[in-house]
């Protein structure tokens, strides 16, 4: 026993300097300019354990001596520091324009070393994206994506947003990519009509027309958001499947750090729009031989002298006030083992159209977890309330009665002695357009939004060569809708009144299971990893609507006070069913080939053609490092890729639905949809090839992509059948589209000083698509729901791009002159003649964009601004056109002035050798017609460029403690502030339709929308 002693306690010396002493390693990290960088990765390397720097840049982290520290950051690049005795360790990042050694995100929320990656994806961060303040978060991705372009549809509080990447590719379906948040999808519905009761009747239904309902992904707040990934291709976004056949958008949200604390945000917002068209004040309204006003058009006597005019619209439009409020609590465990984050938003907006508001308050919750060293669980849950108001648009919003309301009658007398509706004109009240102020007041249009995202995650090691990581998650809301159209109002008065309710219930269950293989060496110089899984995602939406015709009372707004009332339910589901894999060889860490696979089952498709696979190939060589030698004038990598992927059908697309029936005793029947038994994906085929480099140390840096689509087999929805089927609508394969483009990044930072710096990002866009088959022949294609005003559409045909335009044009002769009527003078259209939409050669897609950023440090100050540029691209002035078949336009002002068109008659010799040319004299002001039958196609403004401010933003670092907080700031924000452009109308970003259109919708089509307005906020952010 006494021998025994002295020896076990000399094992357990040996044994205590055999094994190496963990110790806390702390330190603060830092920019070139001194300025602390939250968020930075600290990670131990080689292994799982790691942490992220507090606001204040400071970290904490438990390693041994010998062990190496990496430091990461996006656009910062990477630093190893090796542990030594020392127990403090500060860094300084330096930034760089191409980071081969960062880590970015990849499909499926995998993280992969930049270097690997050999598919086109841009990534921006999140505090870049909240910095704008913008509402819905979509609208401040334009510019700072190459290739992404987004669309509002009005600037009205809680507008729809749509946002496409590479172009448009499907005629009719949906061209918006699929959003990732946290690994699980996240809905991004927006509202359609037809969900609506009084979609099931032609003369009630809006068919997307006139009124706009949100897309979901607005119900998030920028605040939470880490960073923002763009996959932006098939290639990059082959292992999500066919959901992700137009690229797919990853969101991180923000997981607590140690030294998080208290963080506050606030910021007040004013904005304001003059929504101001040029209207003559020569001309009075058209009276009958009574002296009373016949219409709302303008071909009358002139005003006499000295008549007192209104500004109805500077006296409608207000300033608009929002105000946001964001508290986070966040926080970690010494040893990083748990981490917290718990965050509240609330903004309440005003906007600058009467009776718009938008209101959003925001609960996040989420806690990661190291149970043990082969457990950690990831937690996180979304709570958002939405409430909107917004006001219809087109003929039947506010902004054309603005317009065609009398200026010499103030539009604020509304109403009469009795309280009703005010009329100025003897046409009645079913056909006068509603006074702006009595629209506003008297017709409602809002959305009620309560949604709930929940997603577990759990990460096993069960093993050193790999894990398994599972999430778990549901995405539920309910939206109740109401659109009222009031009793005594033109679009409610035929009817008595209409009420609209619609309550939509959706939910999104999602299962993803993931089995990665960690790189394992095959060789000396060759090594494997990769990943299988599954996923299981279950959709189910249910609408209970309820249309009410007839008000029994004008003035109490309420199902029960309707006379006639009809429901419509619809169910909604769609189940898909994955399994997946992908394998990444890897040759001394310069050469990468990765190979996928995705099989998918879809319950939208019928059987056996449900099923179907698609692969994808693509490689990556950093020939800097293959060749060392070239490292002294640039640093890069070659990229190259292909995929195949697959697209199904809408739900119920091949066999009809029964549907109940208002008929006699009731009952259940089809509708207009017929069955298509052999209905199956279309699949789409790509090829990217790309460059990355990077020159001058890091200082300046490339990113280039080229690209090339083909679909084929495309479904196109809603086609016109014979009626002797028994149906009316049919969904057909047989389309086929080709796309291409070009898109190109420069990063760069000109001046990098301790106590200056510049740094600069351009994106520029190329791209294009034409269609190349329609089904079974058919001359033209197009969604009816974009036929919103006058005879132009969004149709295209074989050969034209899919951002085309047709309608009633002019007819010409074989030498392109204009054919005159010769019993009036004028020129003849198409539908005169044939009836038949024709084609001019009108594309809406433009030339190129390019977004301009630039960010700007002096000490504690910093300015960061974004300029958008396009270049061409066609736009319908649809409301210039409305204004000037009324007489309001200022180019009506020569109406007295006769003319001779030039053209040739259309007398039979009008394709001879020597047509007759026009000679008949007419003037405007007695042939009216002239102005009332005007072709579309004299508004169709082509060649569109703009340079607009999309947003500046100057913040200021307070130094010291102010009011006691560990860090402070305050900053200026301003949004669309200029905007310089050939266009004639009020905005050239436009959308007649909303967000819910599938294929190109209204994109290029203003028709009464309202501009986005200039806004400008001011905040404070503290941290304590």
């Amino acid at each position: 026993m006494k021998r025994l002693l002295p020896t076990l306690l000399g094992l357990v010396l040996v044994a205590g300097q055999a094994f190496p002493q963990q110790r806390t390693i702390t330190g603060k990290v830092t920019s070139e300019q001194g300025t602390p960088l939250s968020g930075v990765s600290v990670t131990v390397k080689g292994t799982t354990t790691s942490t992220a720097t507090t606001p204040q840049g400071d970290y904490s982290i438990a390693a041994t001596a010998g062990q190496v520290l990496q430091f990461r950051l996006i656009g910062t690049a990477l630093a190893e520091r090796s542990v030594g005795t020392e127990d403090v360790i500060n860094v300084q990042l330096r930034r760089v324009a191409l980071d081969l050694d960062a880590v970015v995100v990849t499909a499926l929320g995998q993280n992969a070393p930049a270097r690997s990656v050999a598919t086109a994806q841009q990534t921006v961060p999140g505090p870049e994206i909240a910095q704008t303040q913008r509402e819905n978060f979509f609208n401040a991705l334009s510019g700072r994506v190459a290739g992404v372009d987004v669309t509002s549809t009005s600037g009205v509080p809680g507008a729809s947003s749509s946002i496409v990447i590479r172009g448009i590719s499907s005629i009719s379906s949906s061209n918006q990519p699929l959003i990732i948040m946290d690994g699980l999808p996240v809905d991004n519905r927006t509202v359609n009509t037809a969900l609506l009761a009084s979609d099931k009747n032609s003369t009630t239904a809006f068919s997307n027309r006139g009124v706009d309902f949100s897309n979901r992904a607005s119900d998030l707040n920028s605040q939470d958001i880490e960073t923002l990934t763009v996959l932006k291709g098939p290639e990059a976004a082959a292992l999500y499947g066919i959901d992700a056949a137009n690229g797919a958008i990853v969101i991180k949200t923000k997981r607590g750090r140690l030294g998080g604390g208290v963080q506050y945000s606030t910021s007040v917002r004013a904005e304001r729009t003059t929504a101001r068209y040029p209207l003559q004040r020569v001309y009075g309204l058209t009276t009958n031989v009574s002296g009373a006003n016949a219409s709302l058009q303008y071909f009358g006597a002139p005003y006499p002298a000295g008549t007192r005019f209104y500004d109805n619209l500077d006296g409608f439009l207000r300033t608009g006030f929002s105000q946001n409020h964001n508290l986070t609590f966040s926080g970690a465990t010494a040893d990083n083992t748990i981490n917290y984050r718990l965050s509240t938003s609330f903004d309440k907006e005003a906007g600058v159209v009467r009776s718009s508001s938008y209101s959003r308050a925001n609960i996040t919750g989420s806690s990661q977890a190291r149970i043990n060293s082969w457990l950690t669980t990831d937690l996180s849950m979304i709570y958002s309330y939405v409430n909107n108001d917004q006001v219809y648009k087109g003929d039947i919003g506010p902004l054309m009665g603005l317009m065609l309301w009398p200026q010499n009658d103030d539009a604020r007398n509304y109403l009469t002695a009795a309280g009703t509706r005010r009329l100025v004109t003897v046409i009645g009240a079913g056909t006068e357009l509603d006074n702006p102020y009595y629209n506003v007041a008297k017709n409602k249009l809002n959305a009620k939004t309560n949604r709930l995202i929940t997603n577990v995650g759990l990460i096993v090691t069960p093993f050193s060569w790999g894990n398994i990581k599972t999430n778990l998650g549901a995405d539920t809301y309910t939206s109740q809708n109401l659109a009222l159209r009031d009793p005594l109002s033109a679009t409610g008065y035929t009817f008595n009144g209409l009420l609209d309710q619609a309550d939509v219930i959706t939910r999104n269950l999602n299962a993803l299971t993931v089995l990665n293989v960690y790189d394992h060496p095959l060789t000396s110089s060759v090594s494997i990893s990769g990943l299988v899984g599954n996923q299981v995602s279950d959709l189910k939406m249910t609408s209970d609507a309820q249309i009410g015709i007839g008000f029994m009372d004008p003035n109490f707004v309420s199902m029960n006070n309707t006379q006639t009332r009809s429901n419509s339910n619809t169910i909604e589901q769609r189940r898909l069913v994955s399994l997946f894999g992908q394998a990444v060889l890897n040759y001394k860490d310069y050469w990468y080939v990765t190979v996928t696979g995705r099989n998918d089952w879809t319950s939208t498709i019928p059987r056996p053609r449900n099923s179907f696979f698609y692969p994808s190939i693509s490689s990556s060589f950093v020939f800097s490092d293959a060749f060392p030698s070239v490292r002294r004038f640039v640093t890069g990598k070659l990229r190259i890729g292909y995929a195949a992927v697959g697209k199904d059908a809408r739900p119920y697309a091949y066999s009809p639905a029964l549907e109940s029936k208002t008929t006699s005793y009731g009952g259940y029947g089809y509708g207009f949809w017929g069955p298509n038994l052999k209905l199956k994906p279309e699949f789409k085929r790509s090829v990217e090839g790309g460059v990355e480099l990077s020159f001058f140390n890091g200082r300046l840096g490339l990113d280039a992509t080229a690209y090339r689509a083909v679909t084929k087999d495309q479904i196109v929805n809603d086609i016109r059948g014979p009626y002797a089927t028994g149906f009316i609508l049919f969904n057909l394969n047989g389309a086929a589209t080709r796309s291409r483009g070009l898109e190109l990044t420069v990063r760069g930072t000109p001046v990098s000083r301790p106590s200056f710096s510049w740094d600069m990002t351009l994106n520029w866009n190329s791209a294009g698509a034409i269609v190349t088959l329609l089904p079974n022949g058919i001359p033209e294609s197009y969604v009816s729901d974009t036929w919103l005003y006058g005879n132009v559409r969004n149709g295209t045909q074989v050969g034209l791009s899919t951002m085309s335009l047709t309608g009633f044009f002019y007819l010409r002769n074989n030498q392109g002159k204009l054919l005159i009527d010769p019993a009036t003078g004028l020129p003849v259209r198409s539908n005169a003649v044939s009836g038949n939409f024709v084609d001019r050669g009108y594309d809406r897609q433009p030339d190129f964009t390019i977004g301009l950023g630039n960010t700007f440090r002096f000490r504690r100050l910093s300015v960061d601004f974004l300029l958008d540029i396009r270049k061409g691209g066609d736009i319908f002035n649809a409301t210039e056109h409305y204004l000037t078949t009324r007489g309001l336009s200022t180019e009506t002002l020569d109406r007295d002035q006769p003319r001779v068109i030039d053209g040739v008659l259309r007398d039979g010799k009008e394709n001879s050798a020597n047509p007759t040319p026009n000679n008949i004299v007419f003037v405007p002001s007695v042939q009216t017609q002239y102005y009332t039958n005007m072709s579309e196609e004299l508004f169709i403004e082509k060649d569109i460029n703009w340079l607009r401010l999309r947003d500046i933003t100057v913040r200021y670092e307070i130094p010291g403690k102010f009011l006691k907080a560990r860090t402070a700031s305050v900053f200026l924000t301003g949004t669309d502030l200029f905007i310089i452009t050939n266009y004639t109308g009020l905005d050239p970003i436009v959308n007649g339709n909303t967000a819910a259109v599938g294929g190109s919708g209204a994109v290029g089509i203003d028709f009464g929308n309202f501009p986005m307005p200039r806004g400008v906020n001011f905040g404070i952010s503290v941290g304590f």
